[in-house]
């Protein structure tokens, strides 16, 4: 985990925030965040209606208020929370670019898909996938991430609420999925989802997975990636 806390620090962050804004509805978040950053910044918070004030800010961010809190201030009114605009990913500009390779970093996925087939001689087919959900709230900017990678479809569950990018295509996998992200790298731990990925691509075009010792690789490779894998 990563923590700031310290108010001078905090300030930092806001100041990092306000120049490169968050393209997700947390935006909405942030704004009501530096609200209350202002608020006890300038100690209003010490008296009681700068402390409402600071409560019902807490009241709309992120879950809203503990029960805890809740049963502590029963009349709190929460301010009604920012609109953010719609986010528009321009796929020319390399910064959406970056900031796309680390937003995959945190919330998408590489998955090597195996499953039982008649028609496949040794019984299993097996599919590349890339994966990037979200809640619903924010799919506009999922949906327009087709339009950076020029390939892709976009679904969402309305039972679980939950918005989902996805590119199965093997061709726009090798063609599209795998050269952006050698050109925009992922950091951290998925970037090693990533190689395991790419090498299992390379087996699938090579045909190599048909054969019961290129399947044993390919189910290998699959074995030391996602949940599966050992730190």
């Amino acid at each position: 985990m990563y923590q700031v806390v310290r108010l001078s620090d905090l300030a930092c962050i806001i100041e990092h925030f306000s120049n490169y804004p968050l393209k997700t509805k947390k935006f909405a978040d942030f704004l009501l965040f530096k609200k209350a950053f202002d608020i006890v910044k300038t100690k209003e918070h010490l008296t009681k209606e700068g402390l409402i004030n600071l409560i019902n800010i807490r009241a709309s961010l992120n879950k809203g208020l503990s029960k805890r809190l809740k049963s502590a201030f029963s009349n709190v009114i929460p301010v009604e929370r920012p609109q953010v605009p719609k986010a528009v990913l321009d796929s020319n500009n390399p910064d959406i670019k970056h900031w796309i390779a680390g937003f995959v970093s945190g919330e998408g996925c590489f998955f090597i898909k195996t499953s039982k087939s008649k028609t496949h001689k040794l019984g299993t087919s097996v599919t590349l996938n890339f994966l990037v959900s979200q809640n619903i709230r924010d799919a506009d900017l999922l949906e327009s991430f087709s339009q950076v990678f020029g390939c892709g479809s976009f679904s969402i569950k309305e039972k679980t609420a939950i918005c989902t990018f996805a590119v199965t295509n093997f061709n726009n996998i090798v063609d599209k999925i795998i050269p952006f992200f050698e050109e925009y790298p992922i950091l951290g731990a998925k970037a090693k989802e990533f190689k395991e990925f790419k090498e299992a691509s390379v087996l699938i075009q090579s045909k190599v997975h048909l054969t019961k010792e290129g399947l044993d690789k390919i189910l290998l490779i699959k074995s030391r990636m996602n949940f599966s894998r050992e730190l």
